[in-house]
């Protein structure tokens, strides 16, 4: 019996899904890819308050350098917490707990993958999908370090800008 696939967003992945709502000059790649796997996904898209929080420190960012104004970026934040929220009945993304131990495993992980050039949040990104119980969603990323993390440790992944 096939079961449908779960599916766990890095801040990559999260920033193309609301990158409509920048209105910013810059395209980006894999825009259309994201919502199509969104819409198409039959259980929410899971994230974790690591992605959340990498979200928040690149839309700032992006304020600061004069990319958004004050009003988009309280905008996507709101729309953030609100479909990540347990008050709504349908929402596209599930904010998962981050597990016991999370942050050790992430440690090992960057030890063990030194040679790939993954960075602590993407470290942290595998652990945390390495730590779930039940299943092993795929990580949607355009990352190629963290790609290649993945296929050693053998964590399938999802690059939207490939198509």
């Amino acid at each position: 019996m096939m079961t449908e696939p779960r599916y766990y967003f890095d801040a990559n992945a999260l920033l193309k899904y609301y990158h409509p709502l920048l209105k910013h000059q810059q395209e980006e790649k894999g825009i259309l890819q994201i919502h199509r796997l969104v819409s198409k996904s039959a259980f929410p898209i899971l994230i974790s308050p690591m992605t959340s929080l990498e979200i928040i420190g690149k839309l700032t960012q992006f304020f600061r350098q004069g990319l958004i104004k004050r009003k988009n970026l309280n905008t996507i934040i709101a729309l953030l917490k609100r479909e990540t929220g347990t008050k709504t009945t349908i929402r596209p993304f599930e904010m998962l707990e981050l597990p016991d131990n999370v942050f050790r495993l992430a440690e090992t992980i960057l030890l063990e993958h030194a040679k790939f050039a993954i960075g602590s949040n993407d470290a942290l990104h595998v652990a945390i999908v390495k730590k779930l119980p039940l299943y092993q969603p795929t990580i949607v990323t355009s990352d190629k370090s963290l790609q290649r993390v993945c296929e050693s440790i053998q964590i399938s992944f999802y690059d939207p800008e490939m198509g």
